[in-house]
């Protein structure tokens, strides 16, 4: 899934993205959930409704920044699609384990049970993402990492920029990746948790040193982020729509959800084996 034409126009250090968060935790707090859309003429008295001093606050920068207002409506009417759109695209545990028999004999590997009555995951959508990358870098010859026991680092004689934490994979190398990738997939069928938002944090914690690393040197890494689990994202929909900040602020280059994996992700390895095989 990319951004769309027309809702990208805001940089990830844009201040819009800070409304946006801002808006987005007020407005829960004053109405109890997501509203699908919020007129911008409402947008202040929405703010004003929370009471809170943090929304007082935004009253006043909204108010010396009117401009934002239309924008700020449409996309918050934007995320809110995008998320669903999100969600349709989300399988249950079942379907993407069929899914990978279809491209893959090899055993599923599970991340295992800690406390006994835990649903035992698999590591369904690692091993899916795992063996497309295969299948595609041995159609290219270009090498891959699918495993990284270290963190990926961009490195030489003028600058050295090291991820704040070990990924999911790269390409060619983790050292001087073309493309890095996070996988977060949660199964099972009770509702999910904070681990959810730890998962989004994540994502912006390594895309936004990324960024701030491509301003200074010029120097793009694709950042790609595979998320599946219908069940567990369902309940966690605020979550998925900070997913969607991060996408349409560039902070991620992608997301790729759910069956997605099987027809955008294949394409995703086959352009960035491209970009690591050229001069």
């Amino acid at each position: 899934m990319k951004r769309e034409t027309g809702f990208a126009e805001a940089r990830w250090d844009d201040p819009f993205w800070n409304v946006v968060r801002m808006l987005a935790d007020q407005s829960i707090a004053q109405r109890g959930r997501y509203a699908s859309a919020i007129d911008p003429h409402e947008i202040i008295s929405v703010l004003q409704a929370s009471g809170t001093p943090a929304a007082h606050g935004l009253v006043g920068y909204l108010r010396n920044h009117d401009d934002v207002l239309e924008r700020l409506s449409d996309y918050w009417w934007k995320r809110r699609e995008v998320s669903d759109r999100i969600l349709n695209l989300m399988r249950t545990e079942e379907e993407a384990k069929a899914d990978y028999a279809g491209i893959s004999d090899q055993v599923l590997q599970s991340y295992g049970v800690r406390l006994e009555g835990y649903h035992t995951s698999s590591k369904v959508l690692v091993n899916t993402v795992d063996a497309l990358v295969r299948l595609e870098s041995e159609r290219s010859g270009v090498p891959v990492d699918t495993n990284p026991q270290s963190r990926a680092a961009l490195i030489s004689d003028q600058h050295i920029w090291v991820s704040p934490r070990r990924l999911d994979g790269a390409i060619p190398d983790l050292l001087n990746p073309v493309a890095i990738w996070e996988i977060k997939e949660y199964w099972g069928k009770t509702g999910g948790g904070s681990k959810m938002s730890d998962a989004i944090y994540e994502l912006q914690l390594v895309g936004l040193e990324l960024r701030m690393f491509e301003e200074k040197f010029g120097i793009h890494v694709n950042h790609y982020a595979v998320v599946d689990g219908r069940d567990q994202w369902s309940s966690r929909k605020s979550d998925i729509r900070r997913a969607v900040d991060l996408l349409y602020s560039g902070i991620l280059d992608e997301l790729v959800v759910g069956e997605e994996v099987l027809t955008r992700w294949p394409e995703i390895v086959a352009e960035c084996n491209a970009l690591a095989g050229s001069p």
